[in-house]
């Protein structure tokens, strides 16, 4: 039976608050367009002209905000179908989620960490949708949507391999530490079906698609150094230690 330690999300409060933020610059030009023609301030051209700056500014903010917004809520609903997929995964394994890691000035947060019987593997999940080009050593990967009529948008995103490797390294200090040198692996996960990857990655850089795919990657993952149930209790101590003192 595999033991869950679900550890607290700290994009959960950003994401609450920018709602806030979004209602708050959603409402404020309404309002102040409507004082605007209410008190005649149009009749004052200064104040004319600061009332329609404000109006532009509160949509500007609001654009942003609702940009950030939609990046963080999307990244949840991966992490969200990745908990229900890996839950569901049979063995006696010890699984961290949303496992906040800092080692010196290394800092970052794992969205998901299994100890197996087979080993230790770290997994990254990304919801992104469209068309995600990129290789394993640039250090940004560029997200393209394609709309009808032609329009395309293009964002660049962070190099998740790189991302992996850094939180891998942390982990790895973090046993050493302790005393314990750990081999780890590193998986990414793509959680949604409406994602085409264009990708040049080395052999060792292991990427799924959908739910089937991470599934069997774990089912047969093997780092070919098997772990004791002891030895999986310590390591759990030593990370679940380490995250109580962040």
């Amino acid at each position: 039976m595999n033991k869950i330690i679900r550890c607290k999300n700290a994009n959960n409060k950003k994401i609450v608050v920018l709602l806030i933020l979004q209602v708050f610059f959603g409402v404020a030009p309404v309002l102040l367009l409507i004082s605007f023609v209410m008190f005649r301030m149009y009749e004052t051209k200064p104040l004319a002209i600061v009332i329609i700056g404000l109006i532009f500014a509160c949509n500007a903010a609001y654009m942003i905000l609702a940009r950030r917004y939609n990046i963080l809520n999307s990244g949840r609903s991966g992490e969200k179908n990745l908990y229900k997929a890996v839950k569901k995964l049979e063995g006696n394994n010890i699984i961290f989620v949303n496992l906040p890691i800092r080692y010196k000035r290394g800092r970052s947060e794992v969205d998901m960490l299994i100890i197996s019987p087979k080993g230790v593997v770290i997994i990254e999940v990304k919801n992104h949708s469209g068309t995600i080009s990129g290789n394993w050593k640039s250090e940004k990967w560029v997200q393209q949507k394609f709309y009808r009529g032609g329009k395309t948008t293009s964002v660049e995103m962070d190099n998740p391999i790189k991302q992996m490797r850094r939180q891998r390294d942390i982990v790895k200090s973090i046993f050493n530490a302790a005393g314990e040198d750990v081999w780890i692996d590193t998986v990414l996960y793509f959680s949604n079906p409406n994602v085409r990857l264009k990708l040049n990655l080395r052999e060792n850089d292991y990427v799924c698609l959908g739910t089937k795919e991470l599934m069997r990657y774990l089912r047969d993952y093997n780092s070919g150094k098997p772990l004791s149930k002891a030895q999986m209790e310590k390591y759990a101590n030593i990370l679940d230690d380490a995250k109580s003192n962040i």
